[in-house]
């Protein structure tokens, strides 16, 4: 199971790079991202997006939402 955050701790961070959608990169780590999910793409994304990289070097997200 993948680490939680809050929302007050993933808008507190720097943004690394924002992606054409407005998703901002928070944490940037090998095999390892998250992106705080712009508002309007929620409904679909959650509040956030959890990546790490597999076996084979392709990326699996996984959508959370804060609690």
């Amino acid at each position: 199971m993948a680490r939680t955050y809050t929302r007050r701790e993933l808008t507190g961070m720097d943004t690394i790079q924002q992606a054409w959608d407005g998703d901002m990169l928070k944490i940037d780590e090998t095999g390892y991202r998250v992106w705080l999910v712009h508002r309007e793409n929620r409904q679909w994304n959650g509040d956030y997006i959890i990546e790490t990289m597999d076996d084979r070097g392709r990326w699996e997200q996984e959508s959370m939402l804060f609690s």
